[in-house]
């Protein structure tokens, strides 16, 4: 059986206004389901037209639905505070692997040896990138990936993960709590941690990738 993960994030790395930065992950095997939420939504008169529902874009109405259509499904949610401490970060496929690192390994434990596909709503458009982005994700990742990297207009299920990353992020600064407490209930893990905590765990576990046979990317 394959258990397919959709991640994305809500804040910025380098923006020192931003005080965390939130990954979520919805895992399920029945993706089709999540893909349809946003059909669902769709089906209102006023939202017929809408290419997509992001959370940022959607009204209050919209985002109290669609989350509460997410908890009907029965994913697994999981999610990754990181407090930066008022530094601006560089975005790059480095340090977006390492958050994202940190957030499949509180995954892992939930699906044992399951086949694992991992969507990203695309954070990268450069090739480049997302294959640097793979490469190290891969490195640290104890378990062999699928991994994709995808326009959420072309799979709205992504959708998800940032509906949760939105509402955790405005719980967190303190923006607007009532999105988060509908799902909080409903969320597998929930882990804050420090930017320079874990960025210092992954240097020391750098020092060891050339020593260690790491599973590489599943191809599609």
């Amino acid at each position: 059986m394959k258990v397919t993960i959709f991640i994305d994030e809500s804040g910025t790395l380098p923006d020192p206004k931003d005080p965390v930065v939130i990954v979520a992950a919805i895992g399920t095997e029945a993706p089709q389901k999540i893909a349809k939420i946003t059909q669902k939504i769709r089906k209102r008169q006023t939202l017929k037209n809408v290419s997509e529902i992001k959370f940022y874009r959607a009204g209050e109405k919209t985002k109290i639905k669609f989350l509460k259509l997410l908890i009907e499904n029965k994913p697994e949610i999981f999610v990754l505070i990181t407090e930066k401490e008022g530094k601006s970060i560089p975005d790059t496929p480095e340090n977006f692997a390492v958050l994202c690192w940190q957030l499949i390994e509180e995954c892992l434990p939930y699906y044992n040896q399951k086949l694992l596909e991992v969507v990203f709503d695309r954070h990268f458009y450069r090739k480049i990138d997302q294959s640097r982005f793979d490469q190290i994700l891969c490195q640290l990742t104890p378990r062999a990936l699928i991994i994709n990297h995808l326009d959420s207009q072309k799979n709205p299920a992504i959708n998800s993960a940032d509906m949760v990353a939105g509402s955790v992020l405005w719980e967190k600064t303190g923006k607007d709590g009532q999105f988060y407490r509908l799902i909080k209930p409903k969320i597998t893990v929930e882990k804050t941690v420090k930017w320079k905590a874990i960025k210092g765990r992954f240097w020391q576990e750098k020092t060891h990738l050339n020593r260690r046979k790491r599973p590489s990317k599943v191809s599609v």
